[in-house]
Protein backbone atom coordinates (compact mmCIF):
# COMPACT_ATOMS: atom_id res chain seq x y z
CA UNK A 1 0.00 0.00 0.00
CA UNK A 2 2.62 2.49 1.07
CA UNK A 3 4.83 2.06 -2.00
CA UNK A 4 1.82 2.50 -4.26
CA UNK A 5 0.81 5.70 -2.45
CA UNK A 6 4.34 7.00 -2.98
CA UNK A 7 4.17 6.17 -6.70
CA UNK A 8 0.75 7.79 -7.17
CA UNK A 9 1.86 10.99 -5.44
CA UNK A 10 5.17 11.08 -7.31
CA UNK A 11 3.35 10.62 -10.63
CA UNK A 12 1.10 13.64 -9.95
CA UNK A 13 4.03 15.79 -8.83
CA UNK A 14 6.17 14.81 -11.82
CA UNK A 15 3.25 15.65 -14.08
CA UNK A 16 3.15 19.14 -12.55
CA UNK A 17 6.94 19.54 -12.36
CA UNK A 18 7.48 18.67 -16.00
CA UNK A 19 5.52 21.72 -17.13
CA UNK A 20 6.06 24.35 -14.46
CA UNK A 21 6.10 27.18 -16.99
CA UNK A 22 2.74 26.26 -18.57
CA UNK A 23 -0.36 28.25 -17.71
CA UNK A 24 -2.26 25.02 -16.95
CA UNK A 25 0.30 23.98 -14.35
CA UNK A 26 0.41 27.45 -12.81
CA UNK A 27 -3.39 27.39 -12.54
CA UNK A 28 -3.34 23.89 -11.00
CA UNK A 29 -0.75 24.95 -8.41
CA UNK A 30 -2.77 28.06 -7.63
CA UNK A 31 -5.91 25.94 -7.12
CA UNK A 32 -3.96 23.62 -4.84
CA UNK A 33 -2.72 26.54 -2.74
CA UNK A 34 -6.24 27.96 -2.45
CA UNK A 35 -7.54 24.57 -1.35
CA UNK A 36 -5.32 24.49 1.76
CA UNK A 37 -7.42 24.27 4.90
CA UNK A 38 -10.60 23.51 3.00
CA UNK A 39 -12.46 20.22 2.87
CA UNK A 40 -11.78 18.24 -0.29
CA UNK A 41 -15.50 18.43 -1.12
CA UNK A 42 -15.09 22.23 -1.46
CA UNK A 43 -12.16 22.04 -3.88
CA UNK A 44 -13.76 21.04 -7.16
CA UNK A 45 -11.01 22.78 -9.18
CA UNK A 46 -8.38 20.25 -8.08
CA UNK A 47 -10.46 17.10 -8.48
CA UNK A 48 -9.30 16.36 -12.04
CA UNK A 49 -5.64 16.64 -11.04
CA UNK A 50 -6.03 14.40 -8.00
CA UNK A 51 -8.77 11.93 -8.84
CA UNK A 52 -7.62 10.97 -12.33
CA UNK A 53 -4.41 9.53 -10.85
CA UNK A 54 -5.73 7.92 -7.66
CA UNK A 55 -6.48 4.18 -7.82
CA UNK A 56 -10.08 3.21 -7.19
CA UNK A 57 -9.25 1.50 -3.88
CA UNK A 58 -8.04 4.86 -2.51
CA UNK A 59 -11.33 6.60 -3.26
CA UNK A 60 -13.99 7.22 -0.64
CA UNK A 61 -17.12 5.09 -0.74
CA UNK A 62 -19.05 7.15 1.82
CA UNK A 63 -18.15 10.76 0.99
CA UNK A 64 -15.61 10.98 3.82
CA UNK A 65 -12.07 11.38 2.43
CA UNK A 66 -9.88 8.30 2.88
CA UNK A 67 -6.47 8.40 4.55
CA UNK A 68 -4.91 8.05 1.12
CA UNK A 69 -6.90 10.98 -0.30
CA UNK A 70 -6.01 13.12 2.73
CA UNK A 71 -2.33 12.20 2.51
CA UNK A 72 -1.98 12.82 -1.21
CA UNK A 73 -3.96 16.05 -1.17
CA UNK A 74 -2.07 17.50 1.82
CA UNK A 75 1.26 16.66 0.22
CA UNK A 76 0.22 18.25 -3.09
CA UNK A 77 -1.02 21.37 -1.33
CA UNK A 78 2.27 21.80 0.52
CA UNK A 79 4.20 21.12 -2.68
CA UNK A 80 2.18 23.88 -4.41
CA UNK A 81 2.90 26.27 -1.53
CA UNK A 82 6.63 25.48 -1.62
CA UNK A 83 6.72 25.66 -5.43
CA UNK A 84 5.22 29.15 -5.57
CA UNK A 85 7.64 31.62 -7.17
CA UNK A 86 10.18 28.93 -8.07
CA UNK A 87 11.16 28.02 -11.62
CA UNK A 88 12.65 24.61 -10.74
CA UNK A 89 10.77 21.83 -8.99
CA UNK A 90 11.07 21.72 -5.20
CA UNK A 91 10.39 17.97 -5.24
CA UNK A 92 13.04 15.30 -5.52
CA UNK A 93 12.80 11.56 -4.95
CA UNK A 94 15.59 11.49 -2.41
CA UNK A 95 13.70 10.50 0.70
CA UNK A 96 14.52 13.98 2.03
CA UNK A 97 12.09 14.37 4.94
CA UNK A 98 10.75 17.63 6.27
CA UNK A 99 13.09 17.14 9.25
CA UNK A 100 16.15 17.04 6.98
CA UNK A 101 14.93 19.98 4.93
CA UNK A 102 14.37 22.13 8.02
CA UNK A 103 17.71 21.01 9.40
CA UNK A 104 19.37 22.73 6.44
CA UNK A 105 18.11 26.14 7.58
CA UNK A 106 18.55 25.46 11.30
CA UNK A 107 21.26 27.36 13.14
CA UNK A 108 22.48 26.61 16.68
CA UNK A 109 20.72 29.70 18.03
CA UNK A 110 17.51 29.28 16.05
CA UNK A 111 15.17 28.74 18.99
CA UNK A 112 12.17 30.12 17.08
CA UNK A 113 12.53 27.44 14.39
CA UNK A 114 13.06 24.79 17.07
CA UNK A 115 9.84 25.87 18.81
CA UNK A 116 7.91 25.69 15.54
CA UNK A 117 9.38 22.28 14.75
CA UNK A 118 8.53 21.00 18.22
CA UNK A 119 4.96 22.25 17.78
CA UNK A 120 4.83 20.34 14.49
CA UNK A 121 5.98 17.03 15.90
CA UNK A 122 3.70 17.28 18.94
CA UNK A 123 0.60 18.02 16.86
CA UNK A 124 -2.46 16.33 18.31
CA UNK A 125 -4.16 15.53 15.02
CA UNK A 126 -3.68 15.53 11.26
CA UNK A 127 -5.26 18.95 10.68
CA UNK A 128 -3.00 20.54 13.29
CA UNK A 129 0.05 18.80 11.79
CA UNK A 130 -0.75 20.25 8.36
CA UNK A 131 -1.27 23.74 9.80
CA UNK A 132 2.14 23.72 11.52
CA UNK A 133 3.80 22.25 8.45
CA UNK A 134 2.26 24.91 6.21
CA UNK A 135 3.95 27.63 8.29
CA UNK A 136 7.28 25.80 8.27
CA UNK A 137 7.15 25.31 4.49
CA UNK A 138 6.58 29.06 4.12
CA UNK A 139 9.73 29.71 6.18
CA UNK A 140 11.69 27.05 4.30
CA UNK A 141 10.87 28.41 0.87
CA UNK A 142 12.08 31.88 1.86
CA UNK A 143 15.30 30.64 3.45
CA UNK A 144 16.70 28.14 0.97
CA UNK A 145 16.41 26.16 -2.24
CA UNK A 146 16.04 22.93 -0.31
CA UNK A 147 14.01 20.20 -1.98
CA UNK A 148 11.69 17.76 -0.26
CA UNK A 149 10.50 14.32 -1.27
CA UNK A 150 6.81 15.22 -1.35
CA UNK A 151 5.81 11.68 -2.32
CA UNK A 152 7.54 10.47 0.87
CA UNK A 153 5.70 13.21 2.76
CA UNK A 154 2.39 11.79 1.48
CA UNK A 155 3.52 8.38 2.69
CA UNK A 156 4.34 9.86 6.12
CA UNK A 157 0.93 11.52 6.23
CA UNK A 158 -0.79 8.22 5.49
CA UNK A 159 1.00 6.43 8.30
CA UNK A 160 0.42 9.34 10.68
CA UNK A 161 -3.33 8.82 10.28
CA UNK A 162 -3.19 5.04 10.89
CA UNK A 163 -2.48 5.04 14.62
CA UNK A 164 -0.73 6.96 17.41
CA UNK A 165 2.06 4.37 17.29
CA UNK A 166 2.77 5.02 13.59
CA UNK A 167 2.47 8.77 14.18
CA UNK A 168 5.14 8.47 16.89
CA UNK A 169 7.45 6.58 14.51
CA UNK A 170 7.12 9.41 12.00
CA UNK A 171 7.71 12.05 14.67
CA UNK A 172 10.81 10.24 15.89
CA UNK A 173 12.26 9.98 12.37
CA UNK A 174 11.57 13.65 11.64
CA UNK A 175 13.09 14.64 14.99
CA UNK A 176 16.20 12.56 14.35
CA UNK A 177 16.56 14.15 10.92
CA UNK A 178 16.12 17.66 12.32
CA UNK A 179 18.35 17.45 15.40
CA UNK A 180 20.81 14.57 14.99
CA UNK A 181 22.60 15.68 11.84
CA UNK A 182 23.37 19.09 13.33
CA UNK A 183 25.25 17.36 16.15
CA UNK A 184 27.15 15.13 13.72
CA UNK A 185 28.29 18.12 11.65
CA UNK A 186 29.56 19.93 14.76
CA UNK A 187 31.48 16.87 15.88
CA UNK A 188 33.04 16.58 12.41
CA UNK A 189 34.11 20.21 12.50
CA UNK A 190 35.69 19.79 15.95
CA UNK A 191 37.55 16.66 14.79
CA UNK A 192 38.97 18.58 11.80
CA UNK A 193 40.47 21.26 14.04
Amino acid sequence: MSKDLYKVTARIIYKLGARLDSSETKAALSHLRRSIGRDISETVEIWPLVFEEIPEEYLSTDGIPTRQENAILASLQLYALHQQGKSKSVHESSGNSIGKALHEIRTPDNTALDRRFNSLITSGNFKELITHLRHLISILKQESDTKIDYAKLADDFYWYQISPEYANHMRMRWGENYYFYQTKEKEGEEDAE
